[in-house]
């Protein structure tokens, strides 16, 4: 399993905004604290805005801030949603599966299975989580700009 870098760069985007609730920050302020592109970077928080976890503030002086609890936000349903394909084998493909084997196969329903349980586990953690304390300063990202 492996997240695609705008799943990633949302997540991150998220875990920075939660240490700053109630400020807004530039999109350019997250990208220049992670060290990646402001135009992914962006990319990520137009998702996230559509799933009514951020509000994007226009104009000068605008930016992005949390507009859900991190308490609320669990990280499996947000991976699910910002995630763009799952495609764990050629099966997961409908449009692109060429594999003999798909009507008659346990590596589906076992892969399906394993994928489900990712995601599970990822849901028994909150945004609150991520961004708890002892986080806070290993990340360099609770202390202000």
């Amino acid at each position: 399993m492996h997240l695609s870098k705008y799943c990633d760069f949302a997540l991150r985007a998220l875990m920075y905004l939660g240490v700053r609730p109630d400020e807004i920050v530039p999109a350019n302020d997250i990208a220049r604290a992670f060290g990646v592109s402001t135009n992914h970077l962006v990319k990520s928080l137009q998702g996230l805005v559509r799933e009514g976890l951020v509000r994007s503030v226009p104009g000068r002086g605008g930016g992005y801030v949390l507009d859900k609890s991190a308490s609320h936000t669990r990280i499996g349903d947000i991976v699910r949603n910002l995630e763009p394909n799952f495609h764990i084998a050629e099966c997961f493909a409908p449009n692109d599966n060429t594999c003999p084997l798909t009507l008659a196969c346990g590596l589906h329903d076992a892969l399906y299975r394993a994928k489900e349980s990712f995601l599970e586990t990822l849901n028994q953690y909150t945004l609150a989580d991520l961004i708890a304390p002892q986080y806070q300063t290993l990340l360099d990202i609770g202390a202000g700009s």
